[in-house]
């Protein structure tokens, strides 16, 4: 088997980006917009390309897994937030800002012991984030609430047991998350990821009308695949490694002791929280009743 490796770098306007491999740059959205940027687009070969306004980077996801041939370990990140394997980072915080101007400077290499790992089948993975309450609650404040519903319809009625089980773990009892859609896995995990994952979005593309979105909720596919990953994670009980993200910005934000403390103060009450209100037996799940604040 090929041991080649190809890290998706999704791009969608030009701009600083990783290109020497196993970086491999892919223009996202490339049939709903007027850019050529000069490096594989999505809408060649099989592909959503079109979808891309809805669907984000999981059309340069879906390009790869239709399109890519002879690949070992695949991954994905985007043109300005990379995994950070060098302790470059922030050891507390999941992620950290760097100077746009220090591209060049910072190390992006990817440690042959980590690649290992993955071909044995771990999964590298976003430094977790805690949300200040649940992923069902998150989502419900930050987006449409009807359409995680609307997701859990599609779960029951198509899942087997532990991916609900994993479904009610995540996001009704837990406040942690692999953001980005970021990863690092091998091809045999990711062909069995697209198979699951697509899946599930071609069902939710048939119950959801987003004809009425503004442009941000119209991501919606993009952002319900974020979740849904780590569903899938939690559920296949995949070892991961964790490692934070470097976020290049123009204008980095710089980030006090008092910030960090009520981070690390917020992640200790969370975990606290979470541990004590969960309910004792996962059945009770399908009887929860939804708060009113959320309906």
């Amino acid at each position: 088997m090929s041991q080649e490796v190809k890290i998706l770098v999704c791009c969608h306007k030009p701009d600083i980006h990783a290109a020497q491999p196993p970086y491999f740059p892919i223009q996202v959205g490339a049939s709903v917009n007027n850019v050529d940027l000069g490096f594989q687009k999505d809408n060649m070969g099989v592909n959503i390309s079109l979808k891309n306004r809805s669907y984000c980077e999981l059309t340069g996801i879906y390009w790869a897994w239709k399109n890519l041939q002879n690949v070992s370990v695949i991954g994905l990140c985007h043109y300005r937030r990379y995994f950070d394997f060098h302790k470059q980072c922030s050891s507390i915080l999941p992620h950290t800002e760097f100077e746009s101007s220090k591209f060049e400077g910072t190390d992006l290499s990817i440690p042959t012991s980590i690649l290992e790992k993955v071909r044995e089948g771990y999964v590298v993975v976003p430094k977790a984030n805690n949300c200040p309450v649940s992923l069902y609650d998150d989502y419900c404040i930050g987006h449409i609430s009807d359409d995680i519903r609307i997701v859990e319809d599609v779960l029951k009625s198509t899942q087997q047991e532990y991916i609900l089980k994993a479904y009610f773990k995540v996001m009704k009892q837990g406040n942690k998350f692999y953001p980005y859609n970021m990863f690092i896995m091998n091809w045999q995990l990711f062909d069995s990821y697209c198979n699951w994952l697509f899946g599930i979005m071609n069902i939710l593309e048939e119950r959801i009308d987003i004809s009425s979105y503004n442009s941000y909720q119209k991501r919606i596919f993009g952002f319900l695949s974020e979740r849904l990953f780590n569903v899938w994670i939690e559920a296949k009980e995949y070892k991961t490694i964790e490692k934070p993200v470097i976020w290049f910005v123009d204008q980095p934000q710089k980030i006090s002791l008092g910030q960090i403390v009520k981070y690390l103060v917020r992640s200790v009450n969370n975990h606290v929280s979470t541990s004590l209100t969960k309910p004792k037996l996962y059945e009770n799940w399908r009887q929860l009743e939804i708060p009113k604040y959320l309906k």
